[in-house]
């Protein structure tokens, strides 16, 4: 694992365009994902989905399948990079 990748492992696993994901890297936002972030349309919740799709250079539909326990780790992730 690099340092500016995480890889989650997923407790709750899920299915997705015929794919079974176990797993997600993500990796460390850069400046301009922080500011479209700040700048996105739509609640904090749609626009930190948005970004963890980025991130994990996947659909933001797949973040809709996602268990919320394996959400709130990749979130707490990001909160303690962007000093949330």
């Amino acid at each position: 694992m690099s340092d500016t990748n995480k890889t989650f492992t997923l407790d709750y696993p899920v299915s997705f365009g015929g794919e079974t994901i176990t797993s997600l890297t993500l990796r460390r936002p850069k400046g301009r994902e922080i500011r479209a972030m700040n700048s996105g349309k739509g609640s904090n919740i749609d626009r930190s989905f948005e970004m963890m799709a980025n991130l994990a250079e996947r659909p933001t539909d797949l973040f809709d399948e996602i268990d919320a326990a394996d959400i709130k780790k990749m979130d707490a992730w990001l909160n303690e990079i962007l000093g949330e």
